[in-house]
């Protein structure tokens, strides 16, 4: 059985009106698709849950919160904060048959990453069912992702060819992210208990710079550095420097006290 874990996401779908962001939402969540115009009126949010496998043992079941934002530049700039804001995924949608939708990519990626950050996006090029009336060229929709750091996918909400492979590609993307900056904050715990325990056990000898390397194998002065920095800020340790470049790091009695029930389980 593999190992099930949860996490709650939200998605933000962005371009210009009428590119065909309502239709692929409700494509992708209900498999349906409307001929009518569906003019979105400020914002929306579909929900669904879909299951990422990530690695060999682990699969991650995704509350997927999807917005949807009206096209009007106006309107993007009234909302923008509390709309782009949390965003872990970005699909910018244009509509292959109007070139100026392609373009406005750029003013809406600038706009929702200045609030979001960096977070996976996927360029959405829609309405790939009518292809003959294409308005730009492969060259300049590669130019924009490059741009952006995105990956390009040609969808059509009216047939559904691409849209199931490009929403659970962000959701890939938002998982890969996330699991590692969990390990990330999971190693930096690692190193904090380690070192706290290793200067609690040499007492009042103190520890010094070259046996904190002798003892944690792969690590980088800078990484030893920060989180010393950080236990000291806290008043767990002492930092007693002999030279520019080398130095013995005491226990506190605060550190002791946080480290006692800690060291002695590990004995």
């Amino acid at each position: 059985m593999p190992d099930t874990k949860r996490m709650k996401s939200k998605v933000a779908l962005i371009g210009e009106s009428s590119v065909g962001k309502t239709s692929l939402i409700r494509r992708f969540v209900r498999d349906e698709y409307d001929d009518k115009y569906l003019h979105t009126v400020g914002t929306k949010v579909s929900k669904v849950e879909i299951t990422v496998p990530f690695g060999a043992a682990t699969e991650v079941e995704v509350d997927l919160a999807i917005f949807d934002i009206m096209g009007q530049s106006g309107f993007k700039d009234m909302v923008k904060e509390s709309f782009f804001y949390g965003c872990q995924g970005l699909l910018a949608v244009c509509d292959l048959t109007r070139a100026d939708t392609l373009e406005a990519v750029h003013d809406w990626m600038s706009t929702a990453t200045g609030v979001a950050g960096h977070v996976p996006a996927i360029l959405m090029v829609n309405k790939m069912d009518l292809v003959k009336s294409r308005a730009f060229l492969d060259d300049q929709i590669e130019r924009v992702a490059r741009t952006w750091e995105m990956p390009v996918a040609f969808t059509s909400a009216k047939t559904g060819v691409g849209v199931d492979e490009a929403f659970h590609s962000l959701a890939i993307s938002i998982v890969d992210v996330a699991m590692q900056g969990m390990e990330a904050r999971k190693g930096e715990g690692d190193l904090r208990h380690k070192i706290l325990l290793m200067v609690a056990r040499k007492g009042t000898l103190g520890m010094s710079k070259k046996e904190f390397f002798e003892n944690i194998q792969g690590i980088s002065y800078n990484d030893l550095e920060k989180e010393l920095t950080r236990l000291e800020r806290e008043a767990l340790i002492q930092i007693n420097w002999r030279g520019p470049a080398d130095f013995t790091v005491l226990i506190t009695p605060l550190g002791s006290r946080a480290t006692s029930g800690a060291q002695g389980a590990s004995d």
